[in-house]
């Protein structure tokens, strides 16, 4: 009904938020004037000041989206041209000013920790007795050669000094020290230790190349969090683990194997200590698994990495490790039995919001994986996803303009790496998700994160051996180096003025996000998890809005203006060359395991097979040719033989011969 709503408003061409959706109490409708976010009506700054009114470009007046001295928060923050914001001095962790109050108008008092309002979400529907929670934490990327005094444009790297300091917490150019893990799972058990279950979405080792991690390195950090997460959370709270890109080596790599590939993330990562039988043995076959909940939504587990446009190990595979048909499978279970699934992988399909030009699937993957998740729409809550480090979400439609089908929801990291490579990256003030939820819908989440510039504290005041302390032993006073505080950032039905996530309230958002410039400045700062990047502009407003409702290549190009007929823009060709190093997983007997892939194999494989058939080519010709050569020699050698006289060797005439001898 809903979804013929929805078409027919399109047709008569008015904004979808009137057809779909009430506008949320306080004159919440942007079409009537009231502020979307929730605001009580009557003009109020949504910051809090009385006279203040506009969020954006008001400096001075706590505004934190342009608090500098000009108000130009793009000259405020990149001054020195340093992609991260930083003063004149070079310092490279920076004064990202993040206001105290993040964005007011969600922040219910100033406190942190304390203020969870997830409890808040859907009081008022007498129909739904169920509310649970559940985590969210990703893109950990935990570097084990960070160091306090490591050289900030080499990683923070131990084995390049530098006379600045980094901050024991992390930096922004830099991936996770060991300290931001922990604090980033205590935050978690602080601000709720009992949710329903843990996702944690993938990509654990760093963006590295000196080396690059290998698998020793991978199962070592895979196992070290693995073990952070199940002591810290009790045995009975299920932690549902997800691959991601860079968990493998070389990153990006994932054969079309089976348990003597992806059967290692048990026994050495860890894994096995935390997912039920059933879900290993499914794990085994491709890294994928579902797992049911107690109210009976199943969360089904998913190896995007395998469609990954990086990925050459399984390009010419029409379903690599079977996940698409085992998807199908379990999705059509789901449908017969009237249950509603949670789909959660490490990489989505579609594209980087902030640079509409590089899919992450392989096209071919991209668009199957789209169709067959639009094909079970109806019975999808939401789908959950990581790998962006940044906050977004993503409109899953049909053919059919308007018939969205489902809601994805990308999560940012608790890296704060800058991806100076990537174009459209940004930093990332380290985050946590606390989703909310009932047995039909997602109902809410209230997101977190880590100031890095106030929880490091004055770098000159850090003893040079604080890194080798532990974190409860992070609590100097005098040097104002505490236990790091993690700060509820917003709630999402506050902050957008929503009543649940479910899709029609989010494609409400996202028509709101289209005409109201206003919100969809909070939106971008929010995208980079209060990190200031300055405003957004049209270009990079179409980028997102394309972005979110686009999944397809070609409808993401008709929507940016690409010439659709040619190839898609997506990655340099250079970049999908296999990798020089050839993989070879070593088990843990030292011996190397062969993927018995059938469907793509290794250039080395292919090159032995040509020179091989080469070779045997050139043996038999070369067979050939001395076969004739004897066969010509024996030929002349037989006419010599018949033009010699014949001896006439009977026996008589032996004997006379013999009597002749003198």
């Amino acid at each position: 009904m809903l979804r013929g709503i929805i078409v027919l408003c399109l047709l008569a061409g008015l904004p979808i938020s009137l057809c779909v959706s009430p506008p949320p109490p306080g004159g919440g409708d942007p079409s009537g004037g009231g502020d979307p976010s929730g605001d009580p009506p009557g003009g109020g700054d949504p910051s809090g000041h009385p006279s203040g009114g506009d969020l954006i470009g008001n400096p001075g007046d706590g505004d934190p989206i342009s608090n500098g001295p000009s108000g130009d928060p793009i000259a405020d923050n990149l001054t020195d041209g340093d992609p991260i914001g930083n003063p004149s001095d070079g310092d490279p962790i920076g004064n990202n000013p993040i206001h105290s109050d993040p964005i007011a108008d969600d922040h219910i008092d100033g406190d942190s920790i304390a203020n969870d309002p997830t409890s808040e979400v859907g009081s008022d529907d007498p129909t739904s007795v169920f509310r649970g929670t559940f985590w969210q934490i990703t893109d950990i990327h935990w570097d084990q050669q960070y160091s306090v005094y490591g050289d900030a444009n080499k990683m923070c790297h131990k084995s390049y000094t530098s006379t600045k300091h980094n901050g024991v917490y992390g930096n922004y150019l830099c991936d996770s020290p060991w300290l931001l893990v922990k604090s980033a799972i205590d935050a978690m058990k602080e601000i709720n230790n009992k949710p329903d279950f843990i996702l944690w979405t993938g990509d654990n080792v760093p963006h590295t190349d000196d080396p690059e991690p290998d698998f020793t390195v991978i199962f070592n950090t895979i196992s070290n969090i693995t073990e952070e997460l199940r002591s810290t959370f009790q045995d009975s709270i299920p932690i549902l683990p997800v691959l991601g890109n860079h968990d493998a080596f070389p990153k990006d790599y994932y054969p079309v194997a089976g348990e003597e590939f992806y059967g290692q993330y048990l026994t050495r990562g860890g894994w096995s200590s935390i997912l039920p039988e059933t879900a290993q043995e499914e794990f085994k076959l491709g890294g994928y698994y579902g797992y049911e909940l107690p109210i009976g939504v199943t969360v089904l587990v998913l190896n995007t990495n395998l469609y990954y446009a990086n990925n050459a190990l399984g390009v010419n595979a029409s379903d690599p490790c079977g996940q698409f048909k085992w998807l199908k499978t379990r999705l059509e279970r789901a449908q017969e039995h009237k249950s509603l699934v949670i789909i959660a992988a490490h990489a989505p399909p579609g594209y980087f919001e902030r640079f509409a030009e590089v899919p992450f699937f392989n096209a071919t993957y991209n668009d199957a994986y789209v169709d067959l998740l639009n094909e079970f729409g109806m019975i999808i809550m939401a789908q959950i996803y990581g790998h962006e480090h940044t906050d977004s979400f993503r409109l899953f439609q049909t053919a059919k303009v308007g018939m969205m089908q489902s809601v994805a929801f990308i999560a940012p990291s608790v890296t704060p790496w800058y991806p100076s490579t990537v174009p459209g990256g940004t930093s990332i003030n380290p985050s946590l998700r606390l989703y909310s939820y009932n047995k039909t819908v997602l109902l809410d989440y209230s997101q977190y994160h880590l100031n890095l510039t106030k929880a490091n504290g004055p770098s000159e005041n850090v003893s040079s051996n604080q890194e080798a302390f532990g974190l409860d032993d992070i609590h100097i006073r005098g040097n104002r180096l505490e236990r790091p505080e993690w700060e509820f950032y917003y709630q999402a039905t506050k902050a957008y003025g929503l009543q649940s996530l479910d899709i029609v309230s989010m494609v409400n958002l996202y028509d709101q996000l289209q005409s109201d410039d206003n919100l969809f400045q909070k939106y971008y700062l929010r995208n980079s998890a209060g990190f200031n990047d300055g405003l957004c502009d049209e270009h990079c407003k179409k980028s997102h809005t394309c972005a979110i409702v686009n999944i397809k290549v070609k409808d993401l190009n008709r929507c940016m203006g690409y010439n659709h007929s040619e190839n898609y823009k997506g990655l340099p060709k250079s970049s999908l060359k296999p990798h020089k190093e050839v993989p070879i997983f070593i088990m843990e007997d030292g011996l190397p395991v062969n993927f018995p892939n059938t469907s793509s194999s290794s250039p080395l494989v292919i090159a032995i097979i040509v020179l091989s058939m080469s070779l045997t080519t050139v043996l038999a010709v070369i067979l050939a040719v001395m076969l004739v050569a004897i066969t010509l020699k024996r030929n002349r050698m037989l006419r010599t033989e018949r033009s010699l006289p014949v001896v006439d060797l009977t026996w008589v005439r032996r004997q006379q011969n013999y009597k002749q001898i003198p």
